[in-house]
């Protein structure tokens, strides 16, 4: 009997074709000039989501498009929170509905305001459905995350750009000392002229330059860095923002680091925090041999002394009310019938600048917990997401949810609530795109002979590598 080899089968062709694409998925890609379109309009809308122009109300077009953008969005936020399975939404919708629900009612009870004074309020806590309209409008239009990246680190750019250029050729006639007059070019004695320039784009510009520098070891993204704080210093002059700034640049770059040297300087910025923590409680007196206490106010200027003055006015009219502690007092707006400024007798009173003690004033200490629980979650959850990650970009949006925490020390996290929602839903779709990449060999690799086709609601994959890819 003659042994016949064993017969070999021929390699199997594998088709794998998913079932339908799940809520959470995004849109086929677009092709040709719809694909164009979709990035001009996504490049375009950024500023509006990320409240550029909502308070710069000597700009009467932008300003006022710039307001009625949560409403003109409400379909696509509707979108994103019935089909879209998002992180931390639930959060976001509790927030939601306390300030836009419940903290009206309180302000009727407060402070006197009639029904559409209390409704006009509320256009401060709307642009948390930035969240969910941007997350439905980048799943819709598909944007490529390297036309976001260019997006977004372009308008950095153009920060920056525009900044030194309105320093150098607005005449001094149009800068004003009261912020009534005016948001963007302010003089005071103490700081001289300066821009007030919104700073989204720039900040998330200046973190990935920091990320950038340790990852890619490259000593321009350093020299880029120093750049950007010199117009930050000398016309920005926003120094708790540029502090804040700084803190987190130290931390990007030290959490980019290779381990051990990590742990090195971390060392060392623990000893440096403990130097200028001395030296400050020297300064503000509050240590032996230091100042008198009374000279904190010449130590850090005037508008130290105008928070104090807001501080001491909010804690009075709090005063031993539980109920104004537990559940705030609301706000007015500059159009109500009697304003913060009625009611107090100062035109000085400023509650954007009292960091949480103005959240607690206008929404509580039940407000201040969900807010502080929102921010928190939030940069746990993008940290959860960019860790390990390479990409400076990626880590630069989790580094923002940082600097927000860290500047509400002094600017309340219900300024612009917007910058949080636009920094989610970015750090959310790009984490969805890279995972929506197939696994297997890299592009290119000579063991993927395979093709994929996306077809509607449906990916066909033929290949000898028998990769499964997920749709989207």
């Amino acid at each position: 009997m003659t042994d016949q080899p064993a017969s070999r089968d021929p390699p199997q062709r594998r088709v794998v074709i998913p079932l339908r694409r799940s809520a959470t998925g995004m849109a086929p890609t677009l092709d040709g000039g719809a694909h164009v379109l979709a990035k001009l309009a996504f490049a375009a809308t950024l500023p509006l989501f990320a409240q550029v122009f909502y308070y710069l109300n000597e700009y009467p077009a932008p300003y006022l498009l710039s307001k009625a953008w949560p409403f003109l969005t409400l379909p696509l936020a509707l979108y994103g929170m019935i089909r879209l399975k998002l992180p931390v939404g639930r959060m976001f919708l509790v927030v939601l509905a306390y300030g836009l629900g419940f903290t009206p009612l309180v302000s009727v009870i407060q402070l006197g305001n009639g029904f559409l004074d209390a409704l006009t309020t509320t256009i401060k806590a709307w642009p948390f459905t930035y969240y969910f309209s941007l997350s439905a409008l980048l799943a819709l239009l598909a944007v490529p995350p390297e036309s976001i990246r260019k997006a977004m680190l372009g308008l950095g750019a153009a920060t920056f750009f525009l900044m030194v250029i309105i320093y150098l050729v607005a005449p001094t006639s149009w800068y004003a000392d009261n912020p009534a007059d005016s948001k963007l070019l302010l003089f005071d004695l103490e700081r001289g002229y300066r821009v007030y320039m919104p700073m989204f784009f720039g900040m998330i510009l200046v973190f990935f330059l920091s990320r950038a520098f340790v990852l890619r070891r490259n000593i321009v993204y350093g020299l880029c860095v120093a750049l950007a704080f010199a117009p930050m210093l000398l016309i920005y002059k926003q120094r708790a923002a540029i502090a804040a700034a700084l803190v987190v640049v130290a931390f990007g770059m030290t959490m980019s680091l290779p381990q051990r040297a990590r742990r090195i300087v971390i060392g060392l910025g623990l000893a440096a925090v403990a130097v200028g923590v001395f030296l400050v409680g020297r300064k503000l007196g509050l240590l032996p041999g230091g100042a008198a206490p009374g000279d904190a106010q010449d130590a850090f200027g005037a508008s130290l002394s105008v928070r104090q003055n807001s501080s001491a006015l909010a804690f009075a009219f709090l005063g031993d009310d539980p109920m104004r502690w537990i559940f705030g007092v609301g706000a007015t707006t500059r159009f109500s019938t009697v304003t913060l400024n009625d009611i107090f007798g100062n035109d000085q009173f400023f509650i954007a600048d009292l960091g949480w003690i103005g959240v607690v004033f206008e929404y509580g200490i039940i407000g201040a917990v969900l807010l502080a629980a929102l921010h928190f979650g939030c940069f746990v959850t993008a940290f959860r997401l960019t860790r390990g990650l390479d990409d400076p970009f990626a880590l630069a949006l989790s580094d923002y949810v940082l600097y927000l925490i860290i500047s509400s020390a002094v600017y309340s996290v219900v300024f612009t609530p917007g910058e949080l929602g636009v920094v989610m839903a970015l750090t959310i779709y790009l984490d969805r795109r890279r995972r929506a990449l197939p696994p297997g060999p890299p592009p290119g690799d000579p063991r993927l002979l395979g093709i994929g086709r996306t077809s509607g609601d449906r990916r066909v994959i033929l290949g000898r590598s028998g990769a499964t890819a997920r749709a989207g």
